[in-house]
């Protein structure tokens, strides 16, 4: 059948639910129950008007057989229920069923009525109407069944007043039954639509029930994976530092210039082991936050794979592993550049961090109208089953223990949700001691990225000599650290906590700067204040903002940007390309974000 919605279209009727269902056959049970006894009772009175006219075995003849029914019908409904379940199909059979026993008590009185006179019938027809009254208890899951019971039983009872009655009595009998007869259908249809909306609601109250049970559910374990996510932190990051309180210690007493270097190599990857983690621990934040997200754009893949690998090949040689990039060329795809480059850089550092010797490979291949990038190594491998688990947060299968790998957990997790942002998934082929290679596939672009700002040229022994660098931060470790690196690179360094004292500065040296390095955070006023009021007095002054907010890079800041904690090389590199856009004049001004951002 079809109903009509609110706005006039018809729609499919998807019948009474089965909670509906089952409550309806639980209660007609239980009523036909009693008014299996109510009928047997009922019989019994009509013999004291049939057996005076028509004598016993007559109306035994009739009530014998009514009553074998009565007392059968119910282990008949059981049974139905029992062997095909509370169903609309047995609903509806039972209420017919019970409406055609009822019927047979007022079915007498036109077979008894030539042995009965006109008080007789009267009598019987208060008996019936209020029989047919109490039906409703039973048959009101069913209202058209109803409707069926009670014009069968008046118009059987009206047939016995047409031997006794005149015509208009007959009129007048007729018309009251009708009036009556649908009024009694009205309750009916009350009673079920008081049924139907109190089923409803409940359904409702339990399905309100279930959500908050299942948002409890997933706030409590939003709660262990936060207690998780704190206590593998807090553990692993512990690691690292232990390591560099000793580390530094042997630095600091150590005379001999060979152990001395030795340490200060140790230091700087312990360095880079926390620089991994804490960057690793930020990304699992904003998954777990929901605010990491992708701009999808054309992005070219020579420039972004050479950036992601910058140093890698270094890193590699330092423990005796070959590193090679075979990239197909003139490849460009659709994807979030700083999203992506993060990635790879996170598939570099699994396959170094578990590969204990032979090569490591980074592969770009067209396939089918996609790109492929893969990064595999012939390290440790996994087990089937560390392997069905590798992308999830702070899982650290056998072969963690097995390279001696650090970290928390989270590169893979981590690089499972970027693939799902760029609408691309991770894949992992394993195998226990032959190796690992992770991929993703992405789709092709039409059109190019613009080309990528030159890589910068040798760094040499002071990559920074002559320039003269502004650095404004109000962090004053940080910022000694900063300008000690820069001195060190050659350059000389104009520092200042505020704006108005580097300003001051600058105006007591007398000499224009050639940079300008900047926190964004910097009290009542920020580095793009900074970066504003000091091109007003030094035009077209190369700019750099650097800052530890998680989603600086998604910000869309008009000057190029470097996500806290930065490395010296990243630094470096980030000063020649904003440097070099800078010196191509005001119309290069707009490229100056793509090298720091695709670095960051």
């Amino acid at each position: 059948m079809l109903q009509k919605s609110e706005q006039g279209q018809a729609i499919p009727d998807t019948g009474p639910s089965a909670e509906l269902v089952r409550r309806s056959v639980a209660m007609i049970l239980v009523q036909a129950r009693q008014g299996a006894i109510t009928a047997l009772l009922m019989g019994a009175l009509f013999g004291f008007i049939y057996v005076p006219g028509a004598g016993w075995r007559l109306y035994l003849a009739w009530y014998l057989p009514f009553a074998a029914i009565m007392l059968a019908r119910q282990p008949l409904f059981q049974r139905m229920v029992d062997r095909q379940g509370a169903t609309p199909s047995v609903l509806h059979r039972i209420a017919a069923i019970a409406a055609f026993t009822g019927w047979l008590a007022p079915a007498s009185v036109p077979f008894f009525a030539r042995f009965l006179d006109i008080a007789d019938v009267g009598v019987l027809t208060i008996i019936t109407v209020g029989w047919a009254s109490v039906a409703v208890a039973v048959l009101a899951v069913q209202p058209r069944v109803y409707a069926a019971y009670l014009a069968a039983c008046f118009v059987t009872v009206y047939l016995a007043w047409v031997r006794h009655a005149g015509a208009a009595e007959l009129l007048m009998i007729g018309i009251s039954m009708l009036l009556g007869g649908r009024m009694m259908v009205k309750l009916g249809q009350a009673i079920w639509g008081q049924l139907r909306d109190t089923v409803a609601a409940a359904e409702q109250n339990a399905s309100l029930v279930q959500q908050l049970r299942l948002a409890l559910q997933s706030q409590q374990e939003a709660h262990r994976a936060r207690s998780r996510f704190l206590g593998a932190a807090s553990h692993d990051l512990r690691q690292p530092v232990q390591a560099l309180l000793f580390l530094s210690d042997i630095f600091r007493k150590s005379t001999d210039a060979a152990r001395r270097d030795a340490m200060a190599q140790q230091i700087v990857r312990t360095s880079e082991s926390i620089d991994g983690m804490f960057r690793h621990l930020v990304d699992f934040a904003q998954i777990d936050a929901g605010t990491m997200r992708a701009v999808l754009q054309p992005v070219r893949l020579d420039p972004l794979v050479a950036a992601a690998a910058s140093g890698f090949a270094e890193k590699c040689a330092s423990r005796g592993l070959r590193f090679r990039i075979d990239l197909e060329p003139a490849c460009t795809v659709e994807a979030d550049p700083v999203l992506l480059e993060r990635l790879l850089r996170n598939f570099l550092d699994n396959a170094w961090k578990y590969s204990l010797r032979g090569e490591i490979v980074l592969r770009v291949e067209r396939h089918r109208g996609d790109a492929v990038l893969s990064v595999t190594d012939q390290g440790v491998g996994m087990e089937p089953d560390d392997l069905d688990q590798a992308a999830k947060a702070f899982f650290r299968g056998r072969s963690a223990s097995l390279a001696e790998a650090e970290g928390i957990g989270l590169g893979l997790a981590v690089c499972k949700h970027i693939a799902s942002l760029m609408h691309s998934e991770l894949h992992l082929i394993s195998r226990a001691g032959e190796g690992t290679r992770a991929s993703v596939r992405l789709r092709l672009a039409e059109q190019a990225q613009p080309a990528a700002a030159a890589q910068p040229g040798d760094a040499g022994e002071a990559p920074l000599r002559g320039w003269l660098v502004a650095v404004l931060e109000n962090d004053r470790l940080a910022r000694e650290a900063l300008c000690a690196w820069l001195e060190e690179a050659g350059a000389r360094v104009v520092e200042a906590s505020s704006l108005e004292r580097l300003q001051q500065a600058l105006r007591e040296r007398g000499e224009a700067p050639q940079f300008l390095i900047a926190d964004l955070r910097l009290g009542e006023r920020n580095g793009l204040d900074a970066v504003e009021a000091l091109r007003s007095e030094y035009p077209g002054l190369p700019a750099l903002v650097v800052s530890g907010d998680a989603d600086i890079l998604e910000q869309g800041l008009p000057v190029p940007v470097l996500q806290k904690p930065v490395t010296p090389d990243r630094l470096l590199e980030a000063l020649r390309a904003a440097s070099q856009c800078t010196e191509g004049g005001a119309g290069s001004r707009s490229r100056m974000l793509t090298p720091a951002r695709a670095n960051a």
